[in-house]
């Protein structure tokens, strides 16, 4: 099987960062005789993605191309079906950018609907950008991959997709992310310049994330635990800084290497955003036997499982009391959270993709 992905969302940090590259990397690993065309577009950055495609071992297709000019001529005009840009595959996988026009069958990931759910949370650009290339996804895709149970039932109740057009798999958690040794969690402590006792969270800081809220929680917290820190972790996105207290620090992007290390050393993960996806950050922290307390909204109650606190993120109390749980059932809480990690690896989202594969392409014969 010839198959393309576009893995031009790869080198941007995110969620759909990881996800593009773990999936390719597994799907490599693990189907070797398969030929994997991997492309993209980019022209500051179309080093770095032919770099890392040539690392994921497979063969690179990236075009010098920006991401406004590939939204306007496949998203907005719909125009150069990719197979004049990659040649003849079997199936391609699209992104979460840009949906090309193919005569090919194609797979496409669906990570979230935010731009219809919570349009207030994202700019014009990414709402334009992405009802685009959705309308283009329903009307052109095989197979829609949702990365969880909540974004299937998004893609039914909102875009009015057919069930059987959509199969959930979810993420998996590189197996990097571990509990890491008290040496390696006293360096890095020392790096952010926290005390024994801090809570942490990642992501992007937009409002979305409800990083205001937690600041608000914390200081209840802080009756409690006096000398308890507050890490919020993550790159800039758009919207207010939410204002900081006492014992809140935010260093901004984490680099990926510290990450094991403060997921391990933190009294307790926590994520009071408003939706998920899918919940990322949360996984990682349980794979590193941190207790999580997160929002008991979309697809973090999936992720969690019976092995977190989940509290209402519109509540100021509700977060401040799930913190507090988490952070007096550590040991427990640690056990558990091991256990259900264990439950996704990117080497099962991979074989449930490649079965994908295997489906829509079994109809076309």
């Amino acid at each position: 099987m010839k198959i393309a992905i576009d893995i031009s969302q790869a080198i941007y940090g995110t969620g759909v960062s990881v996800y593009t590259k773990n999936l390719a990397t597994s799907l490599v690993k693990l189907f070797p005789d398969d030929q994997y065309i991997l492309f993209g577009g980019s022209l500051r950055r179309r080093n770095e993605l032919t770099i890392l495609a040539k690392k994921i071992k497979g063969f690179p297709k990236i075009f010098p191309f920006p991401p406004t000019f590939m939204d306007l001529i496949w998203n907005s005009l719909h125009v150069l079906p990719v197979e004049k840009l990659i040649g003849q595959v079997d199936i391609i996988h699209t992104s979460d950018w840009t949906e090309p026009p193919s005569r090919l069958p194609k797979v496409t990931t669906v990570h979230d609907l935010i731009p219809f759910k919570f349009p207030q949370t994202t700019t014009e650009s990414i709402r334009n950008t992405h009802k685009k290339r959705l309308a283009w996804v329903m009307r052109e895709s095989e197979k829609i991959i949702a990365v969880s149970q909540s974004t299937k039932e998004d893609l039914v109740s909102i875009l009015k997709i057919p069930e059987d057009k959509i199969v959930v798999i979810p993420e998996g958690v590189e197996e990097r992310y571990c509990p890491q040794s008290i040496d390696i969690q006293e360096i890095i402590k020392k790096r952010y310049k926290v005390n024994e006792n801090f809570i942490f969270t990642l992501s992007t800081l937009e409002p979305r994330k409800n990083q205001a809220k937690l600041i608000k929680a914390f200081k209840i917290v802080k009756e409690t635990y006096p000398n308890l820190q507050l890490i919020i972790g993550g790159r800039t996105g758009w919207g207010d800084i939410p204002e900081t207290i006492e014992g809140v620090s935010m260093p901004g992007y984490i680099p990926d290497s510290d990450l094991p290390g403060l997921y391990s050393g933190c009294q307790a993960f926590v994520l009071p955003s408003i939706y998920e996806g899918f919940g990322l950050s949360p996984l990682q922290a349980m794979a590193c036997g941190a207790p999580v307390a997160v929002s008991d909204i979309s697809s973090l109650p999936e992720v969690v499982g019976g092995a977190g606190v989940l509290f209402d993120p519109e509540s100021v109390e509700s977060i401040a009391a799930g913190i507090i749980e988490a952070i007096q059932n550590r040991s427990k809480l640690k056990e558990k959270s091991l256990a259900q990690a264990s439950k996704f690896t990117w080497e099962k989202t991979a074989i449930e993709t490649h079965r994908v594969y295997q489906e829509v392409l079994s109809k076309k014969i």
